[in-house]
């Protein structure tokens, strides 16, 4: 990307991360931490394999990812960010917020979905009506993918696979999993729509309920 060659620090942040891509591979390593390059490819659906070569090369320029051999099983290279990277933490939380205005009208039919979105949309808004000390994990399986998150006051995990010590489990398609994660739906609507919740279904819809009063969302 070219620089905009302005002295303004907006102007600064997005010599960096203005370029295509850029956000949303952070949103990857957000959610899952270090990855491998087939796993963000996988969860990047429509980037060209050269054009995430490249991105993460002049990630790693910038100082936001860094690339290490993993140990065995895993056996190959890994991505992860930076501490720089992680401040960006805060940047898909404003936008997280602010995007959630789009999307009661659903996917169009053009639309990836995937679970982790919806783990991380979680992870990102949820933990701040969370009193201090409690934890909720919450598994997640769409039937092709399982994942775990945990949402803690201060901040959350994600795993691939299906977790442990899960308080709720949502099985179902990764659009209604997302949609009752981000306060779109309530607990009634997702599930008529489809999704099955086991374990503590009211833990979840307190939090989703509280959350959508601090951020306005409308079911």
């Amino acid at each position: 990307m070219k620089s905009y060659q302005q002295y303004c620090s907006v102007a600064r942040a997005l010599d960096v991360v203005g370029d295509r891509w850029v956000l949303l591979i952070v949103r990857e390593l957000l959610a899952f931490g270090p990855s491998r390059y087939s796993d963000l490819k996988r969860g990047l659906p429509g980037i060209a394999s050269n054009l995430l070569a490249e991105r993460l090369r002049t990630m790693e320029a910038d100082g936001l990812v860094e690339r290490h051999d993993a140990p065995a099983p895993i056996g190959t290279g890994v991505y992860q960010l930076t501490e720089r990277g992680r401040e960006l933490e805060d940047v898909l939380r404003a936008l997280t917020r602010w995007g959630l205005p789009t999307m009661p009208s659903g996917p169009t039919e053009r639309d990836a979905v995937q679970p982790q979105w919806g783990a991380l949309l979680a992870g990102l808004t949820l933990p701040s009506t969370m009193p201090a000390g409690t934890e909720v994990v919450i598994g997640i399986d769409t039937g092709t993918e399982s994942i775990g998150v945990s949402l803690r006051e201060d901040g959350f995990d994600i795993v691939r696979g299906p977790g442990t010590g899960t308080d709720v489990t949502l099985q179902g398609p990764a659009v209604l999993v997302g949609g009752l994660l981000s306060g779109l739906l309530t607990v009634a609507d997702a599930t008529k729509s489809g999704l099955t919740i086991t374990g503590r279904a009211d833990v979840l819809a307190e939090l989703v309920d509280n959350n959508r009063v601090h951020t306005g969302v409308t079911p």
